[in-house]
């Protein structure tokens, strides 16, 4: 009976060549030559031909358990583990936390397959779809990835949250933090913590949202800006819009494991709180996850400017709205009225127009022309004004009183003439 052998491709290539030297063809080394080994190995191969035959050309431990195999011991307690205390874990975070936790140390291909093995993990079947790649920005600041993801981060232990994060596109680095809502606040707060670490990044990389764009088809024609459009061109930010979720993968790749490894530091440290989970993320979780996915940009230049002496953060990341002055000198803003003090820095009238700032901090800030206003908050419907003479502009010198500008027709006046007129017809 004839015996199967099972040889690679490279051994029925060595075939022929050994045949040859066994038969005195061919010199040891001119088969070494010929083979690119040594002429040592040759008389090994040679000697193992002789006596075995076409079976000595194959690799002896083939078929054979690996010397390094693991014990089915440590791969039965590694999936108990991980039945027991991570049992929606991945097989790479799985592997990190036995060893972290656990002190186990196995690789997270062994535990892959046990897994698969034990029911525990699914192999996940991916369609492929063609999207034309892109390169790497080269410098750290030239483009900046940004988005937000709605998720049960805290898997109903706490309130609902979004993560804010960004992404460089050169070395990957990444920046988060947890808000309650994706909104023109949170995201002024987001941009001015990174701007004071990081300086201005070139440009920033977005999706078409409500905060970031304006989508109406009335402003499509256009050049209308949300006030974090407004802000980023105050600071000199280029504003590029993404045309789908792909065009900005890397950030969208980043979700995808937050989602998974985040969601799973925050359950074993038992945060459920906004406020804790932006501890951890700025102490403990970013720091190693940046330092693990961190890469080196191609440019060692630093693309973020520092802020000039004209830029104030404040100031740009606020929301502002444009109001009308009363003839009283109030103002009306979101249901409370406000009055404008006598004192001003500069010549105000009643019927023109200022701006209201409202600050990241709280405050309130009126300015018209650059100047910043004095003003007060009144409660209006229920405070009774005496009776003044009527103010006509208000100044930084109280002493100074501009004549009044309403006129009393004089006796004579046509509308005088024409009202005694129609009395007398009357």
């Amino acid at each position: 009976m004839q015996e199967l052998l099972t040889m690679s491709k490279k051994e029925l290539n060595r075939l022929p060549v050994i045949e040859s030297v066994v038969s005195r063809k061919m010199t040891q080394v001119e088969a070494a030559n010929c083979l690119s080994i040594s002429d040592r190995q040759i008389r090994r191969i040679a000697i193992n031909f002789s006596k075995f035959g076409p079976a000595g050309l194959i690799h002896h431990l083939r078929g054979r358990p690996s010397n390094h195999r693991l014990p089915s011991e440590l791969k039965n307690h590694a999936v108990n583990l991980v039945r027991e205390k991570y049992s929606d874990f991945g097989p790479t975070l799985a592997a990190e936390k036995l060893e972290e936790i656990d002190g186990l140390k196995i690789g997270k291909n062994v535990l892959r397959l046990e897994m698969i093995k034990a029911g525990i993990w699914q192999e996940k079947k991916r369609k492929a779809k063609h999207r034309e790649w892109r390169e790497r920005k080269e410098h750290f600041g030239e483009l900046v990835q940004f988005d937000g993801s709605h998720h049960d981060w805290f898997e109903g232990r706490g309130e609902k949250t979004v993560l804010l994060a960004s992404r460089d596109d050169a070395n990957n680095y990444v920046s988060a933090r947890f808000y309650h809502f994706e909104g023109t606040m949170p995201v002024f707060d987001f941009w001015q913590r990174y701007i004071e670490n990081f300086g201005k990044p070139k440009a920033i990389y977005l999706d078409n949202h409500g905060t970031y764009k304006v989508n109406q088809k009335v402003a499509l024609d256009e050049e209308l800006l949300t006030q974090f459009g407004r802000a980023c061109e105050e600071l000199n930010i280029e504003l590029v819009y993404a045309k789908s979720p792909q065009a900005k993968g890397r950030v969208e790749n980043l979700f995808g494991t937050l989602q998974d490894r985040l969601v799973k530091e925050l359950r074993l440290k038992n945060i459920s709180t906004i406020k804790k989970a932006n501890t951890f993320l700025e102490t403990e979780f970013l720091p190693k996850f940046n330092q693990r996915f961190q890469k080196q940009a191609k440019r060692k230049a630093n693309f973020h400017q520092p802020l000039t002496i004209k830029d104030d953060l404040l100031k740009s990341f606020s929301i502002k709205s444009e109001r009308l002055i009363n003839n009283d000198f109030t103002i009306s803003f979101k249901n409370h009225w406000y009055q404008l003090d006598k004192v001003q820095p500069k010549l105000v009238l009643p019927r023109s127009k200022v701006i209201i700032e409202e600050r990241l901090d709280g405050n309130l800030v009126m300015e018209q022309d650059g100047k910043t206003l004095n003003f007060k908050q009144i409660n209006k419907e229920k405070t009774k004004q005496p009776e003044k003479p009527r103010v006509f502009a208000l100044t930084s010198n109280p002493n100074i009183h501009y004549p009044q500008m309403a006129r009393v027709p004089a006796a004579n006046h046509p509308w005088r003439r024409y009202q005694s007129k129609a009395l007398t017809l009357s």
